[in-house]
């Protein structure tokens, strides 16, 4: 399909690019991991389990600023859609980016150093997927929104349900006992990642079909 050869050939443009830093972004959490896992005091305890979530969560926020903020300071966008090359391929692109590093950062990072996060294996999908729309949530700012205030958008949305999530359960303990019993039942962590699966999914594709649409003084200003 068209499509998606035009869309594996931007990847390949994106990996080209940005290949040295990408080594890095691996490279430097992993570096961090290894050497609080020697040194650190809690080897594997809690403080270092969320510290490999935390670089995860950084990590999918820096590459909203990577792979959109670039092209839409020197323009790149405008120039890419004089080509012959489908819209919906370009904003897909950095998506499918954004995505690879999320999954392959956190393999790498919470597998050999935190391998509590996969205790039981469905709890590691449910992060995941948190990583992942929280990746797609910022990039989509970073496309739709006023640069300066891209990243706070993404992670306002990102952040509202959590906050509420937490007022919702705050000190009732009939009500965190049942949510509890909702995470620990068979169908809880796998019902959890599907939805944050189908949200992702929606982030992405009402981006790329907003992306298709848009103007393109909306995208490089």
């Amino acid at each position: 399909h068209k499509m998606n050869r035009t869309l594996w050939i931007l990847v390949a443009k994106d990996l080209r690019l940005h290949g040295g830093p990408l080594a890095l972004v691996f490279a430097f959490p992993l570096g961090v991991c290894a050497a609080m896992m020697h040194f650190g005091p809690d080897r594997g305890q809690g403080p270092f389990v969320g510290l490999v979530f935390n670089v995860n969560m950084v990590v999918a926020v820096f590459m909203s600023e990577w792979l959109v903020a670039r092209e839409r300071a020197k323009r790149t966008f405008a120039w890419l859609r004089t080509l012959p090359v489908d819209d919906r391929a370009l904003a897909g692109s950095k998506f499918l980016m954004a995505a690879a590093v999320s999954v392959g950062l956190w393999a790498a990072t919470s597998v050999p150093f935190a391998p509590a996060l996969w205790s039981p294996w469905t709890t590691g999908l449910v992060l995941q997927g948190l990583l992942l729309v929280l990746g797609a949530l910022c990039i989509a700012a970073r496309l739709r929104f006023n640069w300066h205030y891209a990243h706070l958008a993404g992670v306002l949305v990102f952040a509202a349900p959590l906050v509420l999530f937490m007022m919702f359960a705050g000190e009732d303990t009939g009500r965190r006992a049942a949510l509890a019993a909702l995470w620990n039942a068979p169908y809880g962590r796998p019902l959890a990642a599907a939805g944050l699966l189908l949200l992702y999914a929606a982030a992405v594709g009402t981006t790329v079909r907003w992306f298709a649409r848009a103007d393109t003084y909306r995208i490089v200003d």
